[in-house]
């Protein structure tokens, strides 16, 4: 992956900012020196995990030298006609600026699950063409696309190690003049497993919240991943591969309604895309509910295209935006809800042995005299401390447990 970044949240500046899977950027940069010479190459297959770097490369490289980009991505392209239409010109023509085409296929693994002659397509591409070819996929070991080994050049692309990621957050901090401390950069990094992408997501996310890093690494799961699942469903283009992305989540459907609903905004940004989104969600919404109330499960089946394809499908064009992913509120109410709970749980199993009760007669009963006890007090002008050493001495409250019933008071 890289560091250095420019506008965009995972963009590098520079080519040269590649940090862990030596080697590549040679390899890259030997391609367009031959390609520019005139050499004839082949194609370039760039393949490993999401979130290290490989469509980055790719744009980089293009930049670099000043080549036009023109690129299908991920699987909507699948027939023939499509294909020859958008890339067998490009492959042998310049742009109307006089740039050399770069073509791109990304997620190519994804182009062909349900292909209608797109394979064929793409190999009579990759003969004709004069420019150069770039093709990326996640597993270039997919039977879909054996057609494609013998005629790629294969650039592994491999996890980053932790002191990697580390050194792309600290890039990253730097180009965005954010704030991180080097250990939660490190926490981040062990949590990313590999994942450039999944890191700054949650740095980016952290730096942004307004609560305590620990807290949002707390609501995080990495076994969840739900900041990959947001990417994959909101980038996606197709049916299989938005749906793919909600159904690989651990996430129940109520909570991936509230993660969807509540990240909308932060990927689309024209009226009608948002319009059409929260009503697929609604309507998706709707059927969670069918389900649950008719103990008929069927309706999961209609209630997770709509929250995945439905969402994805809603947009007229890629999401522009880089906003960071917000965590739904829902999350963090039933989370201080939680805490509030415990506490009183506390400071009642505390009072029990003085007041002969059991703790849910104290919580819903004594709980509200003592508050307006405290209140009482401080209206006779009593000060914290002095309601604290009270508190103490009558019901042998430790400093917390007062503060919290203060604070309910509101003093």
């Amino acid at each position: 992956m890289e560091s250095g970044y420019s506008d965009n949240l995972y963009m590098p500046a520079s080519l040269d900012k590649i940090v862990g899977n030596s080697g590549v950027t040679t390899r890259l940069r030997l391609f367009a020196t031959d390609t520019d010479k005139g050499v004839a190459r082949t194609p370039l297959m760039l393949h490993g995990p999401s979130g290290v770097g490989k469509s980055v490369s790719a744009h980089l490289l293009a930049a670099e030298r000043g080549w036009n980009v023109v690129e299908l991505n991920a699987s909507d392209y699948r027939d023939k006609e499509t294909v020859e239409r958008m890339l067998l010109t490009a492959a042998s023509s310049r742009s109307i600026f006089g740039k050399r085409n770069l073509i791109l296929l990304d997620e190519v693994d994804e182009l062909f699950r349900d292909d209608k002659g797109a394979a064929s397509a793409i190999g009579a591409v990759i003969s004709s063409a004069k420019n150069p070819i770039i093709l990326i996929a996640n597993d270039m070991w997919d039977q879909r696309i054996s057609f494609l080994r013998g005629k790629v050049e294969a650039i592994e692309f491999r996890k980053l190690a932790k002191d990697d990621l580390v050194k792309v957050l600290i890039d990253f901090c730097e180009a965005k003049s954010y704030h991180a401390t080097k250990e939660n950069m490190e926490a981040f990094a062990a949590m990313a497993n590999g994942d450039a992408r999944s890191a700054i997501n949650d740095l980016y996310a952290a730096i942004g919240s307004k609560d305590d890093v620990s807290e949002v690494m707390g609501i995080r799961d990495r076994h969840i991943d739900v900041f990959s699942m947001l990417d994959k469903l909101f980038m996606a283009n197709t049916m299989s591969a938005s749906l793919r992305a909600v159904s690989n989540s651990d996430l129940t459907n109520d909570m991936l309604i509230k993660w969807i609903e509540e990240n909308i905004p932060n990927r689309y940004s024209q009226t009608e895309d948002l319009a059409r989104a929260f009503s697929m969600l609604a309507e998706s919404s709707s059927y969670a509910t069918k389900a649950m109330r008719a103990q008929y499960y069927t309706y999961w089946r209609y209630m997770k295209v709509l929250m995945s394809a439905g969402v994805s499908l809603s947009k007229g064009s890629y999401p522009s935006t880089a906003k960071r992913y917000a965590f739904p509120r829902i999350i963090k109410e039933l989370s201080a809800s939680k805490a509030e709970r415990r506490k009183s749980d506390s400071i009642a199993e505390r009072l029990q042995g003085r007041l002969h009760s059991s703790t849910k007669r104290i919580i819903r009963s004594e709980m509200p005299i003592i508050l307006l006890m405290i209140k009482k007090a401080a209206e006779a002008g009593d000060d914290e401390d002095s309601i604290t050493e009270q508190l103490a001495k009558s019901y042998r409250m430790d400093e917390d447990e007062a503060a919290y019933l203060i604070k309910r008071v509101g003093i």
